[in-house]
């Protein structure tokens, strides 16, 4: 594996590990001032770093899970990291799905306490600074619906 690679490798580790501890300093430090994260279920674009930093610090990537991992590959130009999500719905949760414009087969609030898995994955573009412009966030949307029901 060349350098180039590794340090592309960790720069996606560094920002999920980094907002998984809730140090979204170190995060923020791996995103380019111009980055775009794209929720691709409902296509909500976030633009520029301090939207991106707003939306993994309103609790997005924030967890004391450790998620299991199934894939994570990266470049000096591109990345995708796959993993699985899995937790209880918390209040905060429910807040965010009651606002994330997803229909969810029942009031949000009331999935308070439920257990939920769903795959995740990221595919993720670096510019020449190695620093994370253009992100796409897959979840299968579907399978967590029928979780909930």
């Amino acid at each position: 594996m060349s350098p180039t690679t590794i340090s592309a490798f960790s720069v996606f580790r560094t920002l999920f590990e980094s907002g998984r501890n809730n140090d979204f300093e170190a995060m923020a430090d791996t995103i380019s001032d111009d980055c775009e994260w794209v929720l691709m279920p409902n296509m909500k674009r976030f633009k520029g770093k301090s939207a991106v930093v707003e939306l993994c610090t309103g609790g997005k990537l924030a967890s004391d899970k450790v998620p299991e991992i199934l894939f994570d590959v990266a470049t000096a130009e591109w990345g995708v990291f796959e993993y699985v999500n899995r937790g209880t719905i918390t209040k905060k949760l429910s807040g965010f799905a009651a606002t994330s414009g997803w229909q969810f087969p029942q009031d949000p609030s009331t999935l308070v306490g439920r257990q939920y898995e769903v795959p995740v994955c990221f595919v993720y573009h670096l510019n020449a600074q190695g620093k994370i412009y253009l992100l796409h966030e897959y979840l299968d949307l579907g399978s967590l619906m029928r979780q909930l029901k």
